[in-house]
């Protein structure tokens, strides 16, 4: 649970080895599913906040057998990378 978050850009990296799927859900800001083969791979996401937020969980729920990772950041400004 991420106590308080300012407004600005979450990013979340996240990576998976395994057959299968992770679905990885951010408090009620988003929910995405990844899908993961035997090779490792990273999908890095990135949130934009207008506003600050609270008591923010950070959910993963993998198929059996998968091995993952997940990294979360931030910083200020919610515009797109260039």
């Amino acid at each position: 649970m991420i106590p308080s978050i300012k407004a600005g850009t979450i990013a979340v990296a996240t990576e998976c080895a395994g057959e299968g799927k992770t679905i990885i859900m951010v408090g009620k800001l988003t929910t995405y599913t990844i899908p993961c083969t035997t090779t490792p791979s990273t999908t890095y996401n990135e949130i934009g906040l207008g506003s600050s937020k609270q008591h923010v969980p950070i959910t993963v729920t993998a198929s059996a057998g998968i091995h993952w990772g997940l990294s979360v950041g931030w910083r200020p400004g919610h515009e797109r990378p260039s």
